[in-house]
């Protein structure tokens, strides 16, 4: 399937960059999106990691790099929390998910 005319791109290839530079972005920004549907209906990072063309722990780290640095950025800003009281946090908050996720499937 080939989605991308290449006839269609300017003569410039300069623009062409630019305009390939823009798809791009907007083609990451339709797969992060499907990434996130397919985790919602509970599809393994394993099948996800696949059908990109990537291993299940690559899939993993790359979709999660933005939850896992908002979760440094928590933590640090959160450094007098003593390591319990993070812990039950964390887990009341993937409890918290896990329950959406199954109301969403249901």
């Amino acid at each position: 399937m080939k989605v991308i005319d290449t006839d269609a791109l300017p003569a410039d290839p300069i623009e062409a960059l630019r305009e390939l530079s823009r798809v791009d972005s907007e083609l990451e920004s339709m797969r992060r999106d499907r990434v996130e549907a397919a985790r919602r209906a509970g599809v393994s990072w394993e099948q996800i990691g696949e059908a990109l063309g990537m291993s299940r722990q690559s899939a993993w780290e790359y979709y999660n790099r933005d939850a896992r640095q908002a979760l440094e950025q928590t933590v640090a800003a959160n450094s007098d929390l003593e390591e319990e009281e993070a812990l039950r946090i964390a887990t009341d908050e993937v409890s918290t998910i896990r329950r959406r996720r199954r109301r969403t499937n249901s």
